[in-house]
Order: structure tokens, then sequence, then C-alpha cells
């Protein structure tokens, strides 16, 4: 089963845990706070496909659920917590001799099942679990187990757990069995940017015109969400620097909307500078950074005691 977890060398495990021994920074309550925040933000309606669960007898109308591909819970942990943040392992079984019903309920037959255990571990957050599992005589049995477990275990942290209160609509099926179209996405389910827009949209049809603030329409909570979330993660003096040169703001939630997508990239690049030192760190040890602090004049070895992007390098 694929992996993302390196080998014992390189193994974004060992580099996370040698981090948090040389860094040691939790998270605190109101970072947790934002992460999750971020986490649990619904994807984009793009990303949502529809699967058909159950049909009439006449197979002219079918029941669908909602469900993204395990590359856009990927995604979002990639951009919330970079590469280096979060790993995941899986642990794959066979059972074999299970009873499973025919089509025709009065039949049975014994077949094989595949288990798949999946951990993701998030740094600074925990570990948490799934299982996948599916008929082995599916040809893509592993696949499908393998994508139920992670995100079974994303749903744990936040991720994706919203798709599980949509409820499956009624929508009629073509010559294939496939929907003839889909099922309109409630608000709740839409992110901030895209029930932002709708509500802009309808807005102005009503009052028959274009609002003349296009501000309003904008990604302007994502960004504000990104930004926060950076900011816990680069450190406090770090994120007060960026904030001062571009915003001339001390704290991410006064960054105005006309900057915020300019703050929102400096600090991924900040972020950046950061991984590579928490990875020189981990080789070199804290010993020798903290001398290093010392040479440099820091206030400590902290993170937080970085005081611009110049120190940084």
């Amino acid at each position: 089963m694929a992996t993302n977890m390196a080998s014992a060398a390189t193994s974004p495990a060992l580099i996370l845990t040698a981090v948090q021994a040389a860094v040691g920074k939790e998270y605190t309550d109101e970072e947790v706070r934002r992460l999750v925040a971020a986490l649990e933000e619904p994807f984009d309606p793009a990303e949502i496909k529809w699967r058909v669960t159950n049909t009439t007898k006449d197979r002219a109308r079918g029941q669908v659920i909602a469900y993204a591909d395990p590359r856009a819970y990927t995604d979002r942990l990639n951009a919330v917590f970079t590469v280096r943040g979060w790993t995941r392992k899986y642990a794959v079984e066979m059972i074999n001799n299970v009873e499973r019903k025919t089509h025709h309920e009065s039949e049975s037959q014994m077949v094989g099942k595949v288990v798949v255990t999946c951990e993701v571990s998030i740094y600074g957050l925990g570990t948490h679990s799934g299982i996948g599992e599916e008929w082995a005589d599916n040809e893509n049995a592993g696949t499908a187990a393998e994508a139920q477990a992670f995100k079974r275990a994303c749903a744990c942290f936040g991720l994706g757990r919203y798709l599980y209160d949509l409820e499956g609509g009624w929508v009629e099926l073509d010559n294939r069995k496939q929907p003839k179209s889909m099922p309109k996405l409630p608000d709740w389910a839409l992110p901030k940017r895209r029930a932002m827009n709708e509500a802009v949209q309808k807005s102005a049809n009503q009052n028959g015109h274009v609002p003349q603030n296009r501000a309003a329409a904008q990604d302007i909570g994502t960004l504000n969400a990104r930004v926060q979330a950076l900011s816990d993660q680069i450190g406090f003096s770090l994120s007060r620097n960026v904030l001062m040169a571009i915003a001339k703001v001390d704290s991410p939630d006064k960054v105005g909307t006309n900057s915020i997508e300019a703050v929102a990239k400096k600090l991924e690049d900040t972020l950046r500078g950061v991984e590579r030192l928490r990875a020189a760190i981990a080789i070199v040890g804290q010993p020798r950074y903290s001398e290093l602090c010392q040479e440099l004049k820091f206030a400590s070895d902290h993170l937080d005691d970085i005081p611009d992007r110049e120190a940084l390098r």
C-alpha cells in the first residue's frame, strides 16, 4: 500500500519528532481553534462528486451521496500544515470466508474482505485512525479501502466531516444509470468565498445592479484564516515583522482586505524558511542551535524570538 512515509534516513515522522524536541512548541487553544477551522472549511464545489447508492425499481431515479477524492484531503493538509506538518501510515489485513448476501436476498456466497487501517498524524495536534473495507472480488479493493480509511481518519480532525451531514437527494438517472444532474449544495456546505459570492450575486439580481464594493466577493474569510494559521506557525516576532512590512499592522486580525493576499504570500514564503530551519535543527541538534542564538543575541532559542526575516536567513 502506498504511504507518504519515507525511509528511516529521511522519515518525516523522525524529523517531526526531532523538531518537536528541539523547538518544544505546542499550539495554544486559540491556535488549535484556528487550525481546526481551516480544516473544517468545506471543499471547493468542483472537488465534490456524487455516487449513486440506491435506485427505484425501474432505475429511473437514484439516491446520491456526496464525497471528495482523497487528493482534496491531501491538498488541504498540505495547505494548512505543509508536507512536513503531517504524515500517515497504513496497515492492511485480509479477512477470508466472509458471508455476503447476493442480489437475491435468500442466497449468499463466501468471499474475502480487504480491511485497511490508516493513522493520520498532525504535528502538534495528535493522531487519529480510521478503518476502510471492501470486498476482495473488487479489482480496486485495496485502493477503495485505503481511501475510505484515510478520509475517516481525517474526519476525526474535522476535515471533510461536513460531508457526512449532507442528505442524499434523489435525482433522475440516464441510460447508464448515472445522474442527469447533480444536487445543489446548501450554503453551509460551501466555502466562505463561494457562499459570499452567491450572496452578492443574489443581491445584485434582486436589486438590478452589481455592488460597487467587489472586495466583498473575494476570498477574505479563507485568507484571514490562512494568515492567522501561518502567523501561529512561524512565530510572534517573524509574523509581526511581515505584517508591519506589508500591511503596517501588528496583528493578523488587523490586516486590511487590500493587503491580505500579499501578506499571506509573504507569510508562506517565511514559513518555508522556518521549515528549513527546523530541518537544520533536527540535524545539528538543539545545543548547537542554542549557541547560535546566543551568538546572534536572540532573546532565547524559541521560534517566537527570531526577530525578523534577515535574522532567519
